[in-house]
């Protein structure tokens, strides 16, 4: 299998993370047990898309990286959050039929809900990190990187909003927004698989003579 092939494959990850989580939330709600198994096979497959957007921004940062390796770490760590925010749903899921409290059992769910407000501060600063990449070195599309500096400040606010009050229906707008952002970056990602590398700009030629 070809390098460009398995790059389009990464890129293409994005994409199919886009299409299970918002795709498979409207299957049976948010309580079916079909929706969550696609959300967390979606969850997966952003990682892939993860591993080939850091990729992507660090051949276009040069350097040292450290924006790309943030960004990727930004990633990991909404993902982290939202899937261990699954833990206590599916705690009251398996003793629903135990005569759960129904105070507790909102009680965890409020555990989710406000998972989903946090994970917005990480994602914030994903976008934030790709949007300097993508304006100051131009080898990733600037358009897309003025988006997601746009995208950044709406998760920014959306996050302290759903942080103050879990019921604001302004805290869901980033996600409205941001699945266009992650399907927009999967088709640039993958139409660029397989282009040259540009060379480090801080990179010497070691052990050359000089000219005298």
């Amino acid at each position: 299998m070809s390098d460009r092939l398995l790059e389009r494959m990464g890129a293409a990850c994005g994409i199919l993370y886009v299409v299970l989580i918002y795709g498979g939330s409207s299957i049976g709600g948010p309580t079916s047990r079909v929706a969550f198994s696609l959300e967390i096979l979606g969850f997966l497959f952003f990682l892939l898309f993860l591993g080939s957007l850091w990729s992507a921004m660090r051949r276009a940062e040069g350097g040292s990286g450290w924006l790309s390796a943030t960004a990727f770490g930004a990633g990991l760590m909404s993902v982290t959050i939202k899937v261990a925010s699954a833990a206590p749903v599916l705690a009251a899921r398996h003793r629903a039929g135990d005569g759960l409290d129904p105070q507790l059992a909102r009680t965890l769910q409020d555990i989710n809900d406000a998972s989903f407000a946090l994970t917005f501060f990480p994602l914030a600063v994903l976008l934030a990190a790709f949007a300097i990449v993508a304006i100051r070195s131009g080898t990733l599309p600037r358009w897309l990187g003025w988006i997601a500096a746009v995208l950044a400040v709406v998760f920014l606010a959306g996050g302290l909003a759903g942080s103050a009050d879990l019921g604001s229906e302004w805290a869901g707008l980033p996600m409205l927004l941001y699945p266009i952002w992650v399907v927009a970056t999967s088709v640039v990602l993958i139409r660029r698989a397989g282009e040259p590398r540009p060379v480090e700009r801080d990179t010497h030629i070691g052990g050359a003579a000089p000219v005298g």
